[in-house]
């Protein structure tokens, strides 16, 4: 097993200044960096990470906190963290909150009494005011998909432009001549994708239709609901946007089983392009949210955070784009692409 002083020896220098370089504590020549770093390559030597945290007075571990992993959207942005914090020889500590503040609220102090170096925190994870409080204990901290809150303008915040997200659906369904939209929400959480909605109806000389606003929450039964009362209308709608692939694909279930067909009775968008979407019957048209890019960025920001390198709280809005599919493309659906 390859030791700090066969690196040292390799370099020709001592085994303290490998660990200056190792740890950036103190000082070094860009010479002798060069000279040190080529020896640790050299030689495939993989610094002890426990006594590497303890001279850096780290622990070299970021906490995720997720709301649940039953939604593929949160799965990938797991993956993705892990694999850019092992990129930086830190681990993730992933915790689960099943949509509960209270829960929220009780992982975060665990975390924080474990002494990881920073957290990301992922909408609908924990209560605003418990974040919140976690960053004014000095604990830096990155949250994700929240610009729904005000209160987390005081954050660094990585998200999606979700009201670009609304605006995209809802013009495909208005190009393709829907003037009837409907549209399934959670609120709060999703409010910037109704403000799209509502902005792109606007814009078209339509002024939204509250009957045609329908609640959700985010799961496949509430679309399956939601489309139910919406089919129940004297006038339903031609076309629904669905703010989540999952609420998407329930409403595409609803309106089958009332034997309409899609797209050609009722046309159906959904939001974050889950792996689902494209294996739905018909496929799903969908606003594509490029989750791997947010959650790389957000682990980027904290790991800057933590080395004191970025200082002013910001928003990051990475931009989604639509995938169009048959479930809202007659010419795709005939034509069998």
């Amino acid at each position: 097993m390859t030791t700090i002083a066969d690196v040292a020896r390799r370099a020709g220098v001592t085994a303290a200044t490998v660990s200056n370089v190792i740890t950036q504590r103190v000082p070094v020549s860009a010479k002798t960096r060069d000279r040190v770093l080529k020896a640790i390559a050299e030689l495939d030597y993989r610094p002890n990470l426990v006594a590497r945290g303890l001279a850096l007075g780290k622990t070299l571990t970021l906490a995720l906190v997720v709301p649940t992993l039953t939604n593929p959207y949160f799965a990938e942005v797991v993956e993705e963290v892990a694999r850019v914090t092992d990129q930086h020889d830190y681990q993730m500590l992933l915790s689960m909150t099943h949509n509960h503040a209270d829960e929220g609220r009780r992982h975060l102090a665990r975390m924080a009494s474990r002494r990881v170096d920073g957290f990301i925190v992922m909408g609908m994870a924990a209560d605003t005011s418990d974040v919140v409080a976690l960053m004014q204990q000095d604990h830096p901290v990155v949250v994700c998909m929240w610009n729904h809150d005000p209160r987390l303008q005081l954050l660094p915040v990585v998200d999606i432009d979700f009201r670009l997200a609304g605006e995209l659906a809802t013009r495909h369904l208005l190009e393709w001549g829907h003037r009837r939209i409907a549209i399934i929400v959670e609120e709060p959480v999703q409010h910037s994708r109704l403000q799209g909605y509502q902005m792109a109806l606007l814009e078209a000389g339509i002024v939204p239709d509250p009957v045609y606003i329908r609640p959700g929450d985010s799961s496949f039964a509430s679309g399956y609901q939601a489309a139910l009362d919406l089919l129940a209308l004297p006038h339903r709608p031609t076309a629904i946007f669905a703010c989540n692939d999952w609420m998407a694909l329930g409403a595409m279930e609803a309106v089958e089983r009332h034997g309409l067909a899609i797209p050609g009775d009722m046309a159906i968008v959904g939001v974050d392009d889950i792996a689902q979407a494209a294996y739905a019957h018909p496929p799903l048209t969908t606003v594509s949210t490029p989750r791997r890019e947010v959650a790389r960025a957000a682990t980027e920001l904290l790991l800057r955070l933590i080395d004191h390198s970025e200082q002013e709280p910001y928003m990051t809005l990475v931009r989604p784009h639509l995938v169009v599919r048959h479930s809202t493309d007659v010419a795709l659906r005939r034509s069998g692409e």
